[in-house]
Parts: structure tokens; C-alpha cells; sequence
């Protein structure tokens, strides 16, 4: 699944947040945001 423009991720453990600023063009489908040494969730 690609990422879209405006996504948010935060990490649980320090809250750091990553928004993708542009939409990610991978056809793949495979992505990993990961902070702290864990995966990120997505939020709203």
C-alpha cells in the first residue's frame, strides 16, 4: 500500500510524529516507519 500525501505516523515511546509530504509513488507496497526501534502507528 502507498503512503498519500499528509499521513501522519507517531511513535509510542517518545511520540515523535512523521507526515509524508508528498505521496509515495512505491508500487511495492512495503514500507516500515519505525522510531525507537519500533514500529510507528498511523494516526488520524
Amino acid at each position: 500500500m502507498s503512503r498519500k500525501a499528509g499521513e501522519r505516523y507517531v511513535c509510542g515511546k517518545c511520540g515523535a510524529t512523521l507526515v509524508y509530504e508528498k505521496e509515495c509513488p512505491c508500487s511495492e507496497g512495503i514500507h516500515s516507519e519505525v522510531c525507537c526501534g519500533q514500529q510507528m502507528k498511523r494516526s488520524s
